[in-house]
């Protein structure tokens, strides 16, 4: 009977020894709750080549759509990336300006001829800052963690601290400092070895840069709190991924990163595994049809005695009849008196460079009753203004009545139209009408696309007591051009 009791004794206490083992096991090994790394930005970075038949100072390049390069066509280029150009150290710098089809990249100047070579890489890099969050559910006095991010693997021909984006992880060139660390309160940062990891099934090894904050001695991490390390800043971040050759677009290349707890000695004590995606941007297209609208209204000039054409200017007897089509003068007043009428003009484009108007008579004002000989109608002339010629281009000219009878027209701006063709918007410059299309001017322009832009055009007559008898009459004809 003692000897059964004595057996007894050392099972028990295995099992007790066993228990407590789990136990302690089951402290060091609770992961971290709601880890992310969220990336500032998950495009890939751009690795594509010239092929043959570039030609130096095009201000375009043709892409290698072979499989030479991870990158096959320009489907993740943009209008405005910086991308580096050429072979070995004979790289050059060229801004996208615009992405002429798949294969075809405008650039904002011509190529030079060390960067037409075939076989020379077109790169853009793309990096990101990793904003690593956990809650820890562990505490360890004098601890550290560890952010691990793949590289590329020694020995495939990349290198994954050279500033070119490599195919199979991250390129580490931009950390070049703690500085781009941010660690957790009473945390220090420091740059860590690389290290090599097995994980998966069938098993992989693969090669990954540490990032690391380390806890002051005694301090511990809090737990149950989210805290967050941060990987990267402003241009100082880990440079993305280029697609991988073969990989299909559209699909996302996924790679691992690791996030390990240490104790102030050195163990390991926890390590939680993640993956991010990295894939092309999306290329959102769209086309803005060019809009014009031009209108020709008697807005404001309907009235006897309005001064659409500026202050101290007053409307004849005719505004009333004024229409968008008609200009109705009816009976002149005769001699020194000038007789106005105004209607008017109003632009709205989305051109980026704005508008033009131009203007033509299609005849000097006719008697549409009588001739001074058969065939022939007395005209009513157009203005020369106080001295001629006054021509139907320039900057206009004073017309103070005189004795001699006379057709033309001024500018009165009232919407902050850019540029008129006269020497001011104010009313008080005058020409004639330009005879003939031949012969249109611009009246109204503006440099950029406007929502509606207003000015009136004046309308003046002279008839001096000798024109003769009879009603005359003329057209203009404007036309609204949108600038590109």
């Amino acid at each position: 009977m003692k000897n059964k009791y004595i057996l007894i004794l050392p099972v028990l206490l295995l099992l007790i020894s066993v228990s407590a083992f789990f136990k302690v096991k089951s402290v060091h090994s609770l992961p971290v709750q709601t880890m992310s790394d969220s990336l500032s930005s998950s495009q890939y970075s751009y690795y594509g080549g010239l092929p043959s038949g570039n030609v130096a100072g095009n201000s375009y390049i043709k892409l290698d759509l072979s499989n030479s390069f991870p990158s096959r066509d320009a489907n993740n280029l943009f209008i405005g990336d910086t991308v580096a150009i050429g072979v070995g150290g004979s790289q050059n710098f060229y801004i996208v300006k615009d992405i002429g089809s798949t294969a075809i990249v405008d650039l904002n100047i011509g190529v030079s001829s060390i960067n037409t070579v075939a076989g020379s890489t077109v790169i853009a890099t793309r990096s990101a800052i990793h904003t690593v969050t956990f809650t820890p559910t562990m505490t360890a006095a004098g601890g550290f963690w560890q952010f691990l991010i793949k590289i590329a693997n020694s020995g495939i021909g990349e290198s994954y601290g050279d500033g070119i984006p490599d195919q199979t992880g991250f390129d580490t060139q931009r950390i070049g400092s703690t500085a781009a660390i941010t660690c957790p309160p009473g945390a220090t940062a420091s740059i860590g070895a690389t290290a090599t990891y097995t994980l998966g099934s069938p098993a992989v090894t693969s090669s990954y840069q540490i990032y690391q904050c380390t806890l002051g001695t005694g301090l511990t991490n809090p737990i149950n709190v989210g805290i967050s390390m941060v990987i990267g800043t402003g241009n100082s971040a880990l440079i993305n991924p280029s697609p991988s050759s073969g990989n299909t677009e559209g699909i996302a290349s996924v790679f691992t990163y690791i996030l390990r707890q240490g104790d102030s000695g050195g163990l390991i004590v926890d390590s939680t595994v993640g993956k991010i995606a990295v894939v092309e941007a999306v290329r959102i297209t769209a086309t803005v049809d060019p809009t014009l609208s031009f209108s020709i209204d008697n807005n404001g000039a309907t009235s006897v005695g309005a001064s659409a054409c500026g202050l101290g200017v007053s409307l004849s007897s005719g505004a009333p009849n004024t229409t968008g089509d008609k200009v109705i003068f009816g009976s002149l007043a005769i001699g020194t008196t000038a007789n106005k009428l105004a209607q008017r003009l109003t632009v709205t484009t989305n051109g980026v460079n704005g508008y033009v108007v131009t203007a033509y008579e299609g005849n000097p004002m006719i008697n549409i009753g009588y001739t001074s000989s058969p065939g022939v109608a007395y005209t009513l002339p157009d203005t020369i203004c106080d001295s001629g010629p006054c021509t139907n281009s320039g900057g206009g000219g004073t017309w103070s009545i005189g004795t001699t009878s006379g057709f033309g027209y001024s500018i009165y701006t009232v919407s902050s139209v850019g540029n008129t063709s006269f020497s001011n918007g104010d009313g008080t410059k005058f020409r004639p009408f330009g005879n003939g299309s031949g012969n249109a001017k611009n009246i109204l322009q503006y440099s950029t696309f406007t929502n509606g832009q207003s000015a009136y055009v004046c309308y003046q007559i002279v008839a001096n007591a000798a024109q003769p008898v009879g009603d005359y009459e003329s057209k203009i004809v404007y036309t609204a051009t949108t600038t590109f």
